[in-house]
């Protein structure tokens, strides 16, 4: 499995896709079915700021994918913009944009941990 700059994945997280006039947020399955009632809601306002912003760029990306995030095989978080789209995002905006990424990789592997800790004290 690759992100949007061809980079191995060991997991997708998460990405924002181009749908219609609006952007969708793509979650990885298996974390949405373990999600918990206080990270959604916590999750909720940083995805819609992060679509907020990645709308006033969605007429500049070239794929439906606009921005991806995944854990790599080396274990690293990346987050990747759509192919050629972090030139026209303003400084500000991008700086905004991975934080807030960063942030839901955090709440999601949060998630995983937890239901990890619970199948594990049963």
């Amino acid at each position: 499995m690759k992100n949007n700059a061809g980079n191995d994945l060991s997991l997708f997280l998460f990405r924002f896709e181009l749908r219609g006039a609006g952007i969708d947020f793509v979650l990885n399955e298996g974390i949405a079915a373990d999600m918990y009632p206080d990270i959604e809601t916590k999750l909720k306002p940083i995805v819609h700021s992060c679509c907020e912003t990645l709308l006033r760029y969605r007429r500049l990306s070239v794929s439906i994918t606009i921005m991806d995030g995944g854990i790599l095989t080396t274990g690293e978080f990346e987050v990747m913009l759509s192919k050629g789209l972090g030139q026209y995002v303003a400084p500000d905006d991008k700086q905004r944009l991975f934080q807030d990424a960063k942030r839901i990789a955090d709440f999601l592997t949060a998630v995983m941990d937890r239901r990890t800790q619970e199948q594990q004290t049963g």
